[in-house]
């Protein structure tokens, strides 16, 4: 099947029919390979907790990393199991569920990462998922590559066009920034980190819950309220005072 030569040049009306008529099976679930489980899990907790931190804020997104993704209504046993995905379901599901069916419980996800590996990189991640994550209309899908074998850099962040084809794009640091509103760069420890785009603020990995990493950080925005602070009052004190004009 790889990226469907058999349907190039066709429209885009003709590209999405056709994929509503194909009932696509994969993706089975055999064990990683023991050499590289640890990292690739590594990136998936880091990748899932931080953007779940990230959105605590905006209920209406829920994070899930490795649950069964029913994509094709018509074959109710189709299923793909991104390693991190943010979607917006219709209601309020459980806490854990075991899947996620397009359209019964909600659109497309909105953003997609897969952790690439020998095992699954050119067979699946960077061959057919890259057209069913286009057909279906995911809007970003975060590549990650550790290894170097496959991509030119360690992130890569795939947006959808409308014409469902995918533009690269990446930060001038390495990182890659989500319309969702966050960062995720490789660290100094040559681990991802998750950030908010706008402030810059740090995520707490998993790892780092029980240590004094979170007490660090209430430090640092401590000091940068007070820097603001400070900022404010220099600001309000040089600020010339209006004078009242006298009644005549």
């Amino acid at each position: 099947m790889g990226n469907t030569p058999a349907l190039a040049g066709k429209s885009l009306q003709a590209r999405l029919a056709r994929f509503q008529e194909m009932p696509i099976l994969f993706e089975d679930d055999p064990e990683l390979d023991m050499g590289e489980a640890d990292w690739h899990a590594l990136a998936e907790h880091i990748l899932r907790y931080g953007i779940a931190a990230h959105l605590a804020n905006k209920p209406q997104f829920r994070v899930f990393s490795n649950i069964n993704f029913y994509y094709q209504p018509r074959f109710s046993s189709v299923y793909i199991s991104p390693d991190v995905m943010v979607v917006q379901p219709k209601r309020p599901r459980a806490a854990s569920p075991s899947s996620y069916r397009l359209r019964r419980d909600g659109p497309a996800p909105e953003f997609v990462a897969e952790i690439l590996s020998e095992r699954t990189a050119e067979e699946s991640d960077l061959g057919l998922k890259l057209w069913v994550y286009a057909m279906l209309g995911v809007n970003e899908y975060l590549l990650v590559d550790f290894t170097g074998q496959f991509l030119p850099r360690p992130l890569v962040l795939k947006r959808l066009q409308a014409d469902r084809t995918w533009q690269d794009e990446h930060d001038p640091d390495g990182g890659i920034t989500s319309r969702l509103g966050f960062r995720v760069v490789v660290d100094e420890d040559k681990q991802l980190r998750v950030l908010d785009a706008a402030t810059g603020w740090r995520y707490a990995r998993p790892s780092e819950a029980n240590s004094d990493f979170l007490a660090r950080q209430a430090q640092e925005r401590i000091k940068a309220l007070e820097a603001e602070v400070s900022r404010l009052k220099a600001a309000a004190a040089t600020k010339k005072p209006t004078r009242r004009r006298k009644k005549q």
